[in-house]
């Protein structure tokens, strides 16, 4: 009992002084940049899903196609597998750095590293996650040429068939 009655007393005493060494404003700065990140996983997410459904609509093309090799049929498997691999990857990565950076959010709550430090870490995170938020960019259109490509040449595919 004395020491639940310790507790009580001194828990207050303890944030009391852990607040004074957290700058609330780093804090909420850090707060609104993870919920910032976190809203866009689930576009990154729906995007990956989508390159992952073209990857297999072109794995299902016609045999015809697939064997004509002036058709260019290879060439553009070759680009939608590395398009879906990037992507994949790099949602991965985005994720990770995301967790990085809200280990980094808890650290500084708990006092476990200084303000200077947190803020470098946030700093060098967030310029990470706008990179690969880029390197997304980019992947998604180079998986729009991709399926623009697909289209004509099932259009010119359909046309020798017909």
């Amino acid at each position: 009992m004395k020491n639940l009655f310790s507790l009580f007393l001194l828990l207050p005493l303890f944030l009391a002084i852990s607040c004074k060494n957290v700058d609330q404003a780093l804090v909420a700065q850090i707060e609104e940049n993870i919920a910032s990140m976190q809203a866009q996983t689930g576009d990154y997410d729906m995007n990956t899903q989508g390159i992952v459904n073209f990857a297999e609509l072109v794995d299902t093309a016609p045999e015809a196609l697939k064997n004509d090799t002036s058709s260019g049929y290879a060439v553009l498997r070759e680009k939608v597998t590395a398009v879906r691999t990037k992507q994949e990857a790099t949602v991965i990565e985005f994720k990770q750095v995301l967790g990085e950076l809200q280990a980094a959010a808890a650290e500084y709550s708990a006092g476990k590293i200084n303000t200077d430090q947190a803020e470098a870490k946030r700093v060098f995170l967030m310029t990470r996650l706008a990179a690969i938020q880029d390197l997304l960019g980019r992947v998604g259109q180079l998986n729009d040429e991709a399926q623009t490509e697909y289209g004509k040449m099932m259009a010119e595919y359909r046309s020798k068939t017909e």
